[in-house]
């Protein structure tokens, strides 16, 4: 088993440096922890851009670094939560500044209450600030407003600073993969195949959708103790026509089919996977030609996953390789796909999504899809039709390492009809 160590943070921490102007200072915020109801929490997770520089997990942690600083103990200096009687009987044990630094790799690591102090004596020999800034992610995102709070109050208190974006910067570096980082979501990717060939045989008529997410999240923490990546997407019937259906409430019924987009999260990183199957145990004809298609751009798709090309290239090309699909299946015909305007095709009311993203810290990870692609960064592949008069919606997809060769991470996971129909037939 892989494990994240303290030289993949010094390592990360290394390049975000050499990316910085001269006499600069960056500082990045752990995220929020986001109320559930009145004095009860969510389940934290972490900001990925702190899990990336350091891997600390625990909130309320503030990582400040100014690599030219004449003193090797201020380059790198970590805030941290003190365990206080009262944090003890509520909350439980906090990270001690050694335990801090046997994650991290940094030595000098300090507590919350000594951060302005700090701050303010060393704001007097930078000239560049970067911050997270408020525009890298939604307003409403409540896990990232800390750090828009802490940016605009600095901003405040030291006008004479030159502020710049230091979210860019991290994301041009998460975006290609250490090879550790690849071993830890091939790892995620193992659990997830597991969790998908054991549940197969599970599924049929009368069950619930929650009943087959039980099913998962039992395994998810049997097989690995991994939560979900995100919410899993377990749709039955129509269901399966609504991309980011998550209610997962709906009974499942013979003749439907049941759309499953899960993946486990492994010390911090995502996998993610799509597969449909039939809840009968069989495919109709028309789901499996519905199926074909989806599977054949899939195929295809992943083949342009190569340096040098974009997400954007490759939306454009599976967009016209869907076009043809629609045609054979009779969704579409040639002459009006003559005479549609370009800016809006007619496949869209089929296939509404894009056919990648980057995966990596996020499921949807940072990255723009003009970007040239690069050796070592990791894409969903995931064509889908969705046809909401007929309550049938497929979405397949593969995790892909972009190289030369794509390298498909996925591409033990059962998905040729037969293998799924031989897997169901198991109950």
């Amino acid at each position: 088993m892989n494990k994240l160590t303290p030289e993949l943070f010094k390592k990360n921490r290394a390049k975000l440096a050499v990316l910085l102007k001269p006499g600069s200072i960056a500082i990045i915020c752990s995220a929020a922890h986001s109320l559930r109801t009145r004095s009860l929490y969510n389940e934290y997770r972490q900001s990925s851009n702190m899990l990336y520089l350091t891997g600390i997990m625990q909130e309320d942690t503030t990582l400040v670094l100014f690599p030219d600083h004449p003193k090797k103990e201020f380059r790198e200096v970590l805030f941290i939560r003190y365990t206080d009687e009262k944090t003890l009987r509520w909350e439980g044990y906090k990270h001690s500044k050694h335990e801090a630094t046997l994650i991290s790799g940094i030595d000098n690591v300090k507590w919350n209450s000594e951060l302005i102090k700090f701050l303010s004596a060393i704001f007097k020999s930078a000239s560049y600030i970067y911050l997270e800034m408020g525009d890298e992610w939604p307003a409403e995102d409540a896990p990232a407003a800390i750090s828009y709070r802490f940016a605009e109050k600095i901003k405040k208190e030291y006008p004479s600073h030159s502020f710049k974006k230091i979210v860019p910067l991290i994301n041009k570096l998460r975006m290609v993969k250490e090879n550790v980082e690849i071993e830890i979501i091939k790892e995620a990717i193992e659990i997830t195949n597991h969790t998908f060939c054991e549940i197969l045989p599970l599924i049929k008529p009368g069950l619930y959708e929650n009943e087959i997410e039980a099913e998962i999240t039992m395994r998810f923490t049997k097989n690995g103790r991994c939560p979900h990546a995100y919410l899993p997407i377990i749709a039955s019937g129509r269901n399966s026509t609504i991309l980011h259906y998550n209610i997962n409430r709906s009974e499942l019924f013979s003749g439907d089919v049941l759309l499953l987009d899960f993946g486990a999260e492994k010390a911090g990183y995502a996998s993610d996977l799509s597969r449909t199957v039939p809840i009968s145990g069989n495919f109709t004809k028309r789901q499996a030609d519905i199926y074909k298609s989806v599977l054949k751009i899939m195929n295809e798709a992943k083949k342009l996953m190569v340096p040098g090309n974009t997400i954007y290239n490759i939306n454009k090309i599976a967009g016209s390789m869907m076009e043809e699909e629609l045609v054979r299946l009779k969704l579409l015909n040639i002459s009006d796909i003559r005479k549609q305007n370009k800016k809006k095709p007619l496949y869209k009311k089929y296939y509404m999504h894009g056919t990648s993203h980057f995966i990596g810290l996020d499921v949807h990870d940072c990255g723009n899809p003009k970007i040239s692609l690069r050796k070592g960064m990791l894409l969903s592949c995931e064509p889908g039709i969705y046809i909401k008069e007929e309550g049938i919606g497929i979405r397949l997809e593969n995790d892909i390492l972009v190289d030369k060769v794509p390298i498909d991470l996925m591409d033990n996971i059962p998905v040729e009809m037969e293998e799924i129909e031989e897997l169901m037939r198991r109950r």
